[in-house]
């Protein structure tokens, strides 16, 4: 019974899996999602076909060149650690450059937290108010506090200081991708492989100006992986607190990661339920961590709403009803299916803010939307498919978008990376990566673990981290930036997919 549950686990999430990337790379290699300079301050994704025997000839050269690589024995010359070191080093580096030469200034969201964090700095909770942004959207006081420290220490409201912080997040991201393959795959050609995928994937250091977030969570989510992968080897509870601890932190950076916890907890339980033949003792390790994860985490948050009710002396409401987001995502707008219509902010505005009235009238919406799917099968199929279409391939993930407010003297190459020809290079560039590596996760997924029968659970975390938020953003608001996280969640998959594609063509595997 053990070992039955055990596969249908690694089954599912693996066959999951392979539908999933079999799915994205077709849609990559057949078409792509994209802004033009115009169209992208608008948010308004359009599609068109690709060149199918350009896509194919650039995925023979990068795999025939990485073939002849390995052949010659390069990738066992290089040292591991150095090319960390290299990678680690020109991602931050690239990443301040980037702030410095770029001149982008938040707007829209990213001033409106920037501006409460500010007033934080002086005492001021006029945001914390009823009806005011802060009780409207709840879930951004884990970024405001961080703002409001980095404006205390660095004196006013010093958004860059924030941008320097996120270009280091990006080093410490590609410090746990390089760790986290190395843990999972015990690999050394895969580990090459992604910290040279980490260099490659620009948009990296595109979203170091980006004042929201999501680099700095994505650090403290892999973190979290990377400390509990290191509490199921060796079993010490210090891993599993500070596993605790940087999922606490995550979470409250960006709410998405959730995601990050519940498969947390998913892969915990399959520990638990693989070691339950050895005793409840081992087995009850794991479901203690799972009490730590979920306690440290619900703690921190609980605790920061706590000090900051104390200090602005009101009460913290619940904000707009998560259901406003599902009903938004079943809607059509213009900018694509189930992106952002006003619906949500509007709906609890019109409201007086009274969650219940709000979620009423949202359900209400749901209901509406659904009973149009359901009339209509054929426009369901097409909105879903252009929602997912419109979200999981865009090759830039909104990287350039990001960058949208800037002001100043630009060089002639910034210049042409917002307006020019750089544009276009940048474009196409992201959409031959973005291909490489979900064919790469695709061909992995189906070669399976070198010397072994199939994928566990284990080696299977952050695809089913990938499935989780594809299942999630399939219901919640669509947004292609919301799926840049998982997207670098991808780039361990993609190496170890490229590494086994080589290692099925050495010569003691072809027989030559």
């Amino acid at each position: 019974m053990q070992n039955k549950l055990l596969r249908v686990a690694d089954g599912v999430v693996l066959w999951l899996s392979i539908l999933l990337f079999g799915f994205l790379t077709a849609a990559s290699m057949l078409s792509t999602t994209y802004f033009t300079a115009d169209s992208s301050y608008g948010e308004r994704p359009e599609y068109r076909l690709d060149f199918i025997p350009l896509n194919l000839l650039v995925l023979a050269v990068i795999l025939g060149i990485l073939y002849l690589l390995s052949k010659k024995q390069i990738f066992e010359k290089i040292s591991v650690r150095a090319l960390a070191a290299v990678a680690i080093l020109f991602v931050i580096g690239m990443s301040v450059l980037w702030i410095q030469v770029s001149h982008t200034y938040p707007e829209a969201d990213q001033k409106a937290v920037s501006w409460v964090s500010y007033l934080m700095t002086q005492n001021n909770f006029l945001f914390f108010e009823h009806g005011k942004y802060m009780q409207i959207y709840p879930n951004q006081l884990g970024l405001a506090a961080i703002l409001e420290a980095l404006y205390r220490l660095t004196g006013g409201e010093n958004w860059k200081a924030f941008m320097y912080l996120t270009a280091l997040a990006n080093g410490v991201v590609v410090y746990l991708l390089y760790r986290i393959t190395d843990q999972l795959y015990q690999d050394q050609k895969a580990e090459r492989l992604v910290l040279l995928a980490s260099m490659g994937c620009i948009q990296i250091i595109l979203y170091s100006t980006f004042l929201y977030g999501i680099m700095l969570g994505l650090a403290f989510a892999l973190g979290a992986f990377y400390a509990l992968l290191l509490f199921l080897d060796h079993g010490k509870w210090r891993y599993a607190v500070s596993a605790g601890i940087l999922m606490g932190i995550s979470v409250l950076v960006k709410n998405n990661y959730s995601i990050f916890l519940v498969a947390l907890v998913i892969l915990l339980l399959y520990d638990a339920v693989k070691k339950s033949g050895g005793g409840i003792r081992k087995a009850g390790k794991s479901l203690a961590a799972i009490l730590i994860l979920i306690g440290l985490t619900a703690l921190l948050s609980r605790s920061l709403t706590a000090f900051y009710e104390h200090r602005s002396g009101l009460t913290i409401e619940s904000g707009m009803p998560k259901s406003l987001w599902v009903a938004m995502g079943m809607q059509e707008g213009e900018r694509a299916e189930g992106w952002y219509n006003e619906f949500n902010f509007n709906t609890y505005v019109n409201s007086g803010c009274d969650p219940a009235a709000s979620d009423a009238m949202a359900r209400e919406a749901i209901g509406e939307s659904l009973q149009q799917f359901q009339k209509d099968p054929a426009y369901a199929a097409r909105f879903y498919l252009k929602k997912t279409l419109s979200q999981w391939n865009e090759p830039t993930y909104e990287a350039l978008w990001v960058n949208q407010f800037h002001n100043g003297d630009f060089s002639t190459i910034v210049q042409s990376v917002y307006t020019g020809k750089l544009y276009q290079a940048l474009h196409e560039y992201m959409n031959l990566f973005q291909l490489l590596v979900f064919t790469a996760v695709f061909a992995g997924l189906l070669i399976g673990r070198k010397g072994e029968k199939r994928w566990q659970l284990t080696e299977l975390f952050l695809p089913m981290v990938i499935l989780g938020g594809f299942f999630f953003h399939t219901i919640w608001e669509a947004k292609s930036q919301y799926i840049f996280p998982y997207f670098v969640c991808m780039l361990p998959g993609a190496a170890a997919g490229l590494s086994g594609v080589l290692g099925k063509w050495s010569p003691e595997n072809t027989g030559k």
